[in-house]
């Protein structure tokens, strides 16, 4: 696969937002991460098509909160792409495939982000805005992550109905773009992409006091507008039982 097909791709995925991921190249989800390593360096057009859809929209979010343009964020996802087409030969597995393609993205935004002499660097933003509020949001999650007040019957989130369900991820997208933009890091990294708190502090040059707290309060937000959302349904339904 020629230069020219990546930027070809690379260009598509930006044009079209990435609508609904990789649905649209069929089979490679069920592959193995081998299979896809190595269609990547045999330059599968597919392969390289399917983990582009997977990941870049969580790839801009991440970029977006650490560059303070949209379109340097944008360019820097593509760079990520040339990078990881060129680069693939030379992985090792010792990180999942996933993790390498973020630590590359990262490195450049964080690269990019000293050229362009961002005047609050992101692990003080981080800090900042983890250190903004007087209610810790950590008091709502037991030591293992989970909420203390648990969450049952939200209709937004159920995968026995697919229309309802389709709804509440919807929102919970809307919702995750509005968060400050420290805490759509951490939560894409975290949630969407589920990389562990260790590699999520280390890609970021951030304490893991610091990342829990905008993990926290990034899910105590969706938490949040879910609920909104769920009482506006009973308004709506006259307040029938879920």
């Amino acid at each position: 696969m020629s230069i020219s097909m990546i930027f070809t791709i690379l260009m598509h995925m930006a044009e079209e937002g990435v609508r609904s991921g990789a649905r649209a190249v069929a089979g490679w989800a069920d592959r193995t991460e081998q299979d896809l390593v190595a269609a990547l360096v045999g330059g599968d057009q597919g392969a390289f098509s399917w983990i582009v859809r997977k990941y870049w929209k969580s790839m801009h979010r991440v970029a977006s909160g650490m560059l303070r343009s949209e379109t340097v964020a944008a360019e820097v996802v593509q760079e990520t792409w040339l990078a990881v087409f060129k680069e693939i030969g030379g992985f090792r597995g010792e990180a999942s495939l996933r993790n390498w393609i973020f630590r590359i993205l990262v490195n450049r935004a964080r690269r990019v982000g000293k050229k362009e002499a961002r005047s609050i660097p992101f692990s003080d933003l981080v800090r900042r805005d983890a250190e903004g509020e007087q209610r810790d949001p950590v008091d709502d999650f037991t030591t293992m992550g989970r909420w203390k007040s648990p969450v049952h019957g939200w209709r937004l989130i159920d995968p026995q109905n697919e229309a309802m369900n389709r709804q509440g991820l919807e929102l919970l997208g809307k919702e995750l773009e509005k968060l400050p933009e420290t805490q759509r890091v951490v939560v894409t990294m975290r949630d969407v992409e589920g990389l562990e708190s260790k590699e999520v502090c280390t890609m970021l040059e951030i304490s893991e006091a610091n990342q829990r707290v905008l993990l926290h309060r990034g899910r105590s937000a969706l938490r949040r507008a879910l609920e909104l959302a769920e009482a506006d349904l009973d308004s709506a339904g006259g307040g029938a039982e879920r």
